[in-house]
Formats: structure tokens, C-alpha cells, sequence
């Protein structure tokens, strides 16, 4: 499975927060690693251990909780650590 990379500070695409991404200021507070699933089905794991799913994103340089799109799946584990 092949997944998408970003790194901190780059803006969170519209379909993980279409709410949010449109206005430009939400970004990544840290590296994630993005995986497709079945459908649109999207999961968001972080590249080092995190302690809420919070701490994912940045709104307007503030850490905040964020609104993502139905089909989007958050974790506080990397993706390595899961299997």
C-alpha cells in the first residue's frame, strides 16, 4: 500500500478537512502519512507517536481540534507501529 507523505507545516488537503482546507489555514502540526482505503476512505497516521488526535493539525498556528470529512480516519500511532 502506498501511501501519500507530508510534512509539517503543509496544508491539509480539502478531502481530509473540506471544511477548513478551503480557507488555506489548516496545515499539518506533524509528519503524517496519508493511505487510501476502500472507496474515498482516507487514514491519517502520524510518522512519531502523538498523544491526541488534536495534535494532527494546526488552525490558524494554533493547535485545535479539527473537522474532517466522514470518510477520514485519524490515529495517534505511525502506521509501522501497527503491524
Amino acid at each position: 500500500m502506498v501511501a501519500t507523505h507530508y510534512e509539517v507545516g503543509e496544508k491539509v488537503p480539502a478531502d481530509i478537512c473540506p471544511t477548513l482546507a478551503d480557507e488555506g489555514d489548516i496545515t499539518f502540526a506533524v509528519s503524517v502519512e496519508v493511505y487510501g482505503g476502500y472507496g474515498s476512505a482516507k487514514h491519517v497516521y502520524p510518522t512519531e507517536q502523538v498523544e491526541r488526535i488534536q495534535d494532527l493539525f494546526v488552525v490558524g498556528g494554533e493547535i485545535d481540534e479539527v473537522g474532517v470529512a466522514d470518510d477520514v480516519r485519524l490515529y495517534t500511532i505511525p502506521h509501522d507501529a501497527l503491524r
